[in-house]
């Protein structure tokens, strides 16, 4: 083994270059975080092959004196801090004064700077992190940087780099983020002279986001606006027809700072869940604000993560906040139409957004959304929520919402394929489907229990064997499973026997049932909460014990489907996220039809 030394200054500057600067977007991030802590209002960056041949990013920030410019190239030199004390409450975007002397270390640097308090400015030149040349320059008060061959002297980094176009696409997807996170400063990104990217910075949020995402897309977000204890939340949902397949445009920011916080995004997720198809994500911008004191930002070198300090309480309130403003507002598209003329021009189509202020909705034995019968005395009692005439009778006895009530009365026309419901409504044809429409009505009557389902024990107790990992999960959860309506003991070694299941359980399918769920909990480990728990086991069991596709339904079987749907909290999307029901106006059938 070789004696220990201390590093060179210029190893150590690569070393920490490689810790911040990433790829151009990692210079293009840094460059223009200064410039938003400089007061700058309008910021540009120009590319060049991507950001591989040169970035530019110019901003009429407060600029730099010429000597706090000569400290700016050396390492941990920040004006944003003064002691350790100072890391608990940061309130600006940089902080670590590594990015100036990080970015010079692996590129060749042009500075140009100057304050509004003098005529001239001042220009520094640097190669691999050393200033070879200072003059005074002539320009407009706030600051230009000039990166050029980035990477030129760490050739192993410089070839792991994709195409300029991918590179390009990087920087645009980071300028994006700012400018939602900024809507009062105004962004500008050209490639090759040419704007790829542009926001007014006018201050609203909404001119931001038809910058980048367009306006057909904006138009299919709704405002959110909430409060909880110690954060403020505001900003843009989409409707569950703006999703996406990747958390990439969940954006989260942060006191002003877009970041990428898992346990934010996954309270986003958390709010539409059951709205969303597996696999999907929404498409949201939320501005979160919350003490300094409640988040660490000092958990990566790029300072593009942070972690939230009472995570799970920040969580749940998010998730509340967004889920409900979600079921405040319709999903399914309704036209206005003439009652007179029963017809509409298509130019006057607009979405009429129902505000929903659902209630109970109460059976003939009066326990809320009925659907899976009684409790059962065991297992192999027929489960009324297979049954027609059950859900005629359960609705036909209901004491449903009237005014109030998310969707329009309903009359059943017939069905197609044995899968879907034709109805007439006053503002046109809907369709059901049949087994999504029952999932939902099943599902909340699971979840009306609130987490605490009665029992139904089985005739004949099923035996479990489980290995060490799902011993030790059982352990650990065994209560939340006593909650949901499980009845275990304990036989020895991995040995349990299952004595009773939740109320209206699919006969056949215990064990089975049970290792799925333990695979659930498996799969979320620690993040797991018994909300999550019961909401998957109330959806799964939904899934199991709703009609499916190919039952044939009578015309008051179809009616009572409808009504009881129309009764739900969140009439529109099964558990799982797939629509429950589409709408086809009066206008839209006259048009089709050339009337």
């Amino acid at each position: 083994m070789t004696s220990i030394i201390i590093l060179d200054e210029l190893t150590k500057n690569q070393i920490a270059a490689g810790e911040v600067v990433e790829r151009p977007f990692s210079v293009v991030k840094e460059l223009t975080e200064n410039s938003l802590d400089a007061g700058a209002r309008r910021i540009m960056v120009e590319l060049d092959e991507g950001g591989l041949a040169s970035i530019t990013v110019t901003d009429n920030g407060c600029g730099m004196g010429e000597e706090d410019l000569a400290l700016a190239f050396e390492r941990h030199a920040t004006s944003k801090i003064k002691c350790a004390s100072d890391l608990s409450r940061i309130l600006t975007l940089g902080f670590r004064g590594e990015a100036i002397p990080s970015i010079a270390a692996v590129s060749r640097m042009v500075f140009t700077t100057r304050t509004a308090a003098v005529l001239n400015g001042i220009k520094v030149e640097a190669v691999e992190g050393v200033i070879i040349n200072r003059s005074a320059a002539g320009c407009p008060p706030g600051s230009t940087v000039v990166v050029k061959d980035l990477f030129f002297n760490t050739p192993v980094r410089r070839k792991s780099m994709k195409s300029p176009s991918i590179e390009g696409s990087l920087c645009h997807e980071i300028i994006s983020h700012m400018s939602l996170a900024r809507p009062d400063v105004s962004f500008e990104l050209k490639n090759k002279s040419r704007r790829s990217f542009y926001s007014p910075g006018a201050g609203s949020l909404m001119d931001a986001i038809i910058a980048v995402y367009g306006v057909n897309q904006a138009r299919e977000m709704i405002p959110v606006n909430g409060a909880g204890k110690d954060i403020t939340l505001q900003g843009f949902i989409g409707k569950p027809s703006l999703s996406r397949s990747n958390r990439n445009h969940i954006n989260i920011i942060i006191n002003g700072r877009y970041v990428r916080c898992p346990a934010a995004a996954g309270a986003v997720e958390e709010a539409y869940r059951t709205l969303l198809p597996s696999g999907r994500k929404p498409v949201v911008v939320l501005s979160l604000a919350v003490p300094p004191e409640l988040i660490d930002v000092n958990v990566h070198p790029s300072k593009l993560e942070v972690r939230l300090i009472e995570e799970n309480e920040t969580v749940r309130q998010i998730a509340g906040i967004l889920r409900e403003a979600l079921l405040a507002k319709t999903v399914i598209p309704v036209k206005l139409f003439d009652k007179k003329k029963r017809s509409v021009s298509p130019d006057s189509y607009q979405n009429i957004l129902f505000t929903a202020t659902p209630g109970p909705v109460q059976n003939d034995a009066g326990s809320g959304v009925a659907a899976a019968g009684k409790q059962l005395t065991t297992v192999y009692n027929e489960p009324a929520a297979v049954s027609q005439a059950s859900v005629k009778a359960v609705a036909e006895s209901a004491d449903f919402l009237k005014d109030e009530r998310l969707l329009p009365e309903l009359s059943a026309i017939g069905q197609i394929g044995l899968t879907y419901i034709l109805a007439e409504g006053k503002e046109g044809l809907y369709i059901l489907d049949q087994h999504a429409a029952h999932e939902r009505i099943l599902y909340e009557y699971y979840q009306a229990s609130e987490g605490e389902q009665p029992s139904q024990g089985l005739l004949l107790p099923v035996t479990l064997e489980l290995d060490f990992r799902e011993v030790a999960i059982l352990t650990e959860r065994v209560f939340w499973f006593n909650r949901a309506g499980f009845v275990l003991e304990y036989f020895g070694g991995g040995t349990f026997l299952l004595r009773g299941v939740p109320t209206g359980f699919t006969p056949g399918q215990e064990e089975t049932f049970f290792h799925d769920m333990l695979k659930y909990l498996s799969e979320k480990g620690a993040g797991a909460s018994f909300d999550e728990f019961f909401s998957t086991l109330a959806s799964s069991m939904a899934c199991r014990n709703a009609v499916k596709a190919g039952e044939k339904l009578t015309v008051s079987s179809m009616n009572a489907l409808s009504r009881r749907l129309a009764g739900t909290k969140n009439p529109y999307t099964c558990p799982h996220g797939r629509p429950t029901i589409i709408h086809l106006s009066f206008a839209e059938l006259e048009k089709k039809f050339k009337r």
